[in-house]
């Protein structure tokens, strides 16, 4: 894929550099890849951009996830952030296979927050792009309401940020859709993932 358009953003020090959010395939299916070693997958990750989510309208930074595998094949999830006024919050919920045939199709159900959300309705949670390291995913669903690129360190190298890019684009999904997430050692400030005049 050819890179026409510089994205108005520094992502964690590294200038993103992606196709236009137009190039995106539309028609294209969301597809999950074609397996997630979930052992290796588990551990912490940190939120580089994401559709936002009502679930995090109180978090201003540092939007990260915890995975732990568990004993019966379920996993735990932790999902944390700072919010406005400096205080840590988070989240915790549980994710389940939902097909027996794909380790990267799974439905996560939340449970409890200090905040006192809580979520009857499990979300569809598709690993759409992977590291083969592991050291970056992207999870996306079907109809596209929902989007998350995470990585291993809050300053992902270049390349890595246009492996994220690319997985975005091949799945369908705008990147004027995504807001870069603020973090400490990464971006400084939350923005649009695409430039203002694409």
């Amino acid at each position: 894929m050819r890179c026409t358009a510089v994205v108005a953003a520094m992502v964690l020090g590294a200038c993103l550099v992606a196709a236009p959010a137009s190039a995106a395939d539309t028609s294209a299916e969301v597809r999950p890849v074609s397996s997630v070693d979930l052992h290796r997958y588990q551990g912490r990750w940190v939120q580089v951009a994401a559709i936002p989510q009502p679930f995090q309208a109180h978090c201003v930074r540092n939007d990260n996830a915890v995975y732990t595998l568990l004993p019966d094949g379920q996993v735990e999830v932790v999902n944390g952030c700072t919010r406005a006024d400096g205080v840590t919050s988070s989240l915790e919920g549980r994710a389940r296979r939902t097909d027996p045939a794909s380790t990267a199709k799974l439905q996560v159900s939340f449970v409890r927050t200090a905040d006192g959300w809580s979520f009857d309705k499990p979300g569809t949670y598709w690993v759409i792009g992977l590291d083969r390291d592991y050291r970056w995913a992207v999870v996306g669903a079907p109809g596209r309401r929902t989007g998350f690129v995470i990585s291993r360190t809050p300053a992902p190298s270049r390349k890595d940020v246009l492996g994220m890019t690319k997985a975005l684009l091949r799945n369908g999904y705008n990147l004027c859709d995504f807001r870069i997430t603020a973090q400490d050692g990464g971006a400084a400030q939350a923005g649009p993932l695409c430039s203002a005049h694409l």
